[in-house]
């Protein structure tokens, strides 16, 4: 009996290192993150999508949902709520972002997209490979194109984040 018990114990503990362990996963990405540089590579092409130059973009992650948000530099402000279809534009052009809910498993990141200012993206998971090396964050993997209607082949995306907070 007391060899029952010990075994039993001993599974429960590990089991919980185990909760605990995926516990602490989850915080290091938890909190907020800001993009540095992201690239994207189509066949023998490579487009830096994202230089901090333009524009700036965050990334929030709560332990459940993550959302982001991209801002660029020329957001003049507009003087009726009326706006015309050029403002409406370059509203658009300025301001964008998704949030959904997440899952994140052995170092791979699935981005389920709920909501999206491009609507193309609603309703996609996306998985990405995460490393965090103290307060850098690099999200990378197979970016699906296709499936978004973006092109006639997938991408390999690589972003490099700071934690901000």
């Amino acid at each position: 009996m007391r060899v029952l018990f010990t075994l039993v114990l001993a599974l429960g503990l590990l089991s919980g290192c185990q909760t605990v362990s995926n516990s602490r996963q989850a915080d290091t990405l938890e909190g907020e993150w800001q993009l540095e540089l992201e690239t994207l590579v189509i066949g023998d092409q490579k487009y830096t999508t994202f230089d901090g130059k333009s524009r700036e973009m965050i990334k929030i992650f709560t332990d459940s949902h993550f959302a982001f948000s991209s801002i660029g530099n020329n957001r003049p402000r507009f003087s009726s709520f009326q706006l015309t279809k050029e403002q409406k534009v370059v509203a658009f052009d300025n301001f964008g972002g998704s949030l959904g809910r997440y899952s994140y498993e052995d170092n791979i990141l699935t981005e389920h997209i709920e909501y999206s200012s491009f609507p193309n993206y609603e309703g996609v998971s996306i998985p990405f490979k995460i490393t965090i090396i103290g307060d850098t964050m690099v999200q990378e993997g197979t970016y699906p194109l296709i499936e978004l209607g973006l092109g006639e082949q997938d991408g390999y995306l690589r972003a490099t984040f700071k934690r901000i907070k």
